[in-house]
């Protein structure tokens, strides 16, 4: 059965190589959401661990901190979307990879992130993430008590086809766990967000990175966005929680209002994928 509402808390957080100061500030804030009331906790990109040497710290799953997670949502009957890790593929490059969890504890999705981030911007960063890391080939949404979550990395919010075929297959909120430049960010960010919010008329929840990496500073800003792209909450500069309450009726409301899904002229274009995974989890 869904949830009439429901309270998303965000766990904007400044991972660097420690990670067990990490998996400590990720406990702390999760622990403080929970307390809170939060039905949903988001992580931001590569949660687990952020340094020189990302490959040398990829993750098998399971461990460490998929438990970690599997845990938590156990103990305290909610749902969380870890963010990403960068986890271990025998075969060739780590993957950069999304768990979300249910109230039981139980894995119920895994996403690999799709569109590499590889950018050269003026007075920014040159950075090319397909050098270390195996993109996934695969949409992935989740459809859960609390709705139906479309997933994605980072990079991807920049690829409107993505989100349109997943609001296109049930999706009624989008999860953006990222790592965004404070070069791209201050100007895209924020755009680029409520963009997807308002032309697929559905929440987006998007928990970004803070702080000082090797690489780049990380724009932070974490926000939720209305499904008629409204800024509910954000965060700013620092390690903090975003909070706010999602209703799913307010995405019947808007696409009533504004039905542009239902005018989508499928028989002059069409956006289709062969690789879609849908989890049901209701």
């Amino acid at each position: 059965m869904r949830k009439n509402s429901f309270k998303a808390a965000l766990v904007q957080m400044d991972s660097g190589a420690d990670e067990r100061k990490n998996m400590r500030r990720a406990e702390a804030l999760l622990d403080k959401a929970a307390t809170a009331g939060a039905s949903l906790v988001v992580f931001p990109e590569t949660v687990d661990y952020i340094g020189t040497e990302m490959r040398e710290h990829a993750k098998t799953v399971p461990g460490q901190w998929d438990q970690f997670f599997s845990s938590k949502s156990k103990d305290y009957g909610i749902y969380i979307h870890g963010g990403s890790i960068t986890q271990r593929n025998d075969s060739g490059n780590p993957y950069n990879t999304s768990l979300m969890f249910g109230p039981d504890g139980s894995c119920i999705c895994d996403y690999k992130k799709l569109h590499m981030f590889d950018v050269e911007v003026a007075d920014g960063p040159a950075y090319r993430e397909s050098d270390g890391i195996e993109p996934g080939n695969e949409i992935v949404l989740a459809d859960t008590a609390l709705g139906c979550f479309g997933l994605s990395i980072c990079y991807d919010v920049r690829f409107p086809e993505l989100y349109r075929i997943m609001a296109g297959n049930g999706a009624t909120a989008m999860i953006v766990a990222a790592n965004f430049t404070r070069a791209t960010g201050q100007k895209h960010w924020k755009t680029l967000l409520c963009a997807r919010a308002i032309e697929n008329t559905c929440y987006v929840l998007a928990c970004c990175q803070c702080g000082d990496k090797p690489a780049f500073t990380s724009h932070g800003h974490s926000m939720i966005i209305s499904p008629m792209g409204e800024v509910l909450a954000e965060g700013g500069d620092e390690e903090t929680l975003v909070m706010a309450r999602i209703a799913p009726d307010e995405v019947a409301n808007a696409r009533q209002q504004i039905p542009s899904l239902g005018n989508v002229r499928g028989d002059v274009y069409q956006l289709t994928s062969r690789n879609i995974r849908i989890y049901s989890k209701i």
